[in-house]
């Protein structure tokens, strides 16, 4: 009887790690991956909480992505505690009675209310030997923590360290894309210190009228992108036009017209990740209208894309409630009047009702859907 209970929960353990195994090729972030492997060793191994304590080179600290039955993170020193120890030494522990180890650090169960009496530590390490981080399961509600536990918390350990250094690797990359769009955003704003801001108040707009028409988080992020960038091709106007005061020339507007083909130039140079090659377009095609009247393709309808639709009704009431050198600010109803004039004939009808809730939302609108 003896062997065949260990024989079903050892075949229940491995079920358990091919059904978590499968579905870390499923996850689409780092955040959801952890939740699903704390919540699933929890279960197996019966305890009342996971966490998986990440590491932070930059601060030198472990902090928590998840300690279940936890709202706030969790940080300290990579060298605190069971798990810092647990983290230098690249060795797992078993402990049965926490509070009597010297290793333990009580200072976190003080802050949150918890009481650690046994736990169960096991490094992340990558294939290179690179330090991940630290898994921990604490108080079993039935019986100890033995090998068998163990063992299968290191092998889940060792599992998800690949797909955690994957994740990292494709968060410093989109850190470091986020960081090169915000410079290059900041450079054409830096051009003139009246419309400084522009950019950001367009992408703030664009983002909030794509949720209200609920597009998807891909869409908004690239809308986003689109919005900071889309007059990105003014860093190749001279200054005489750009900060002109008055009324420009015809010569002039042209001129400044031909800033959208500088941006298609400049962000088609720039190799999009797949979700994201639209935003080119969306920048692009921030001043063509339904009516084809406008440009640089004269498109008409359905030809100019969502996202260059919704970011052309922010960019115009942006530019008219905003001081520029040849004219004062527009009051809000003023601009907001010409916006909803154009619906349907220079702007789509749905953009406008979309950006006029957000307004109203905001305060800066009333009664939306009587007027647009």
């Amino acid at each position: 009887m003896a062997g065949q209970a260990a024989d079903a929960e050892a075949h229940r353990r491995n079920a358990a790690i091919l059904r978590i195994l499968r579905s870390i090729g499923s996850a689409h972030s780092i955040r959801q991956l952890i939740t699903l492997l704390a919540r699933e060793t929890r279960i197996v191994l019966n305890c009342q909480r996971a966490s998986v304590f990440l590491y932070d080179p930059d601060e030198e600290e472990l902090w928590s992505l998840v300690a279940e039955g936890e709202s706030d993170e969790i940080r300290f020193p990579a060298d605190t505690g069971v798990a810092g120890h647990v983290f230098e030494t690249g060795q797992p522990l078993v402990i049965a009675d926490v509070p009597s180890d010297p290793r333990f650090n009580p200072e976190i169960d003080a802050r949150t209310g918890f009481t650690t009496r046994q736990l169960i530590t096991a490094p992340i390490i990558g294939p290179g030997g690179e330090k991940v981080g630290v898994f921990q399961l604490v108080n079993r509600l039935e019986g100890d923590f033995d090998a068998g536990d163990l063992e299968f918390l290191e092998a889940i350990a060792g599992e998800a360290a690949v797909t955690i250094q994957n994740f990292q690797m494709l968060e410093s990359r989109r850190r470091m894309f986020e960081g090169l769009v915000n410079a290059l955003a900041e450079s054409i704003e830096s051009r003139d210190p009246l419309t400084a801001g522009h950019s950001y108040q367009v992408m703030l707009y664009s983002v909030e009228a794509a949720r209200e028409l609920g597009l998807d988080s891909g869409q908004i992020e690239t809308i986003r992108y689109a919005a900071l960038l889309h007059d990105y091709g003014k860093i190749g106007i001279p200054d005489s036009i750009l900060k002109k005061d008055g009324a420009l020339s015809d010569d002039e507007r042209a001129i400044i017209r031909t800033h959208v083909e500088h941006t298609e130039r400049i962000l088609s140079r720039i190799e999009f990740e797949r979700g994201l090659r639209d935003v080119p377009r969306f920048a692009v095609e921030h001043h063509e209208r339904l009516d084809g009247s406008g440009y640089p393709r004269g498109l008409t309808g359905e030809d100019i894309s969502l996202g260059g639709r919704i970011i052309a009704v922010a960019d115009v009431f942006e530019s008219l409630t905003s001081q520029r050198h040849y004219r004062s600010p527009m009051p809000l109803p003023e601009a907001l009047a010409i916006i909803r004039k154009g619906a349907g004939e220079l702007f789509d009808r749905e953009v406008v009702k979309a950006f006029v809730r957000v307004l109203s939302r905001l305060g800066l609108a009333e009664e939306p859907e009587k007027k647009a």
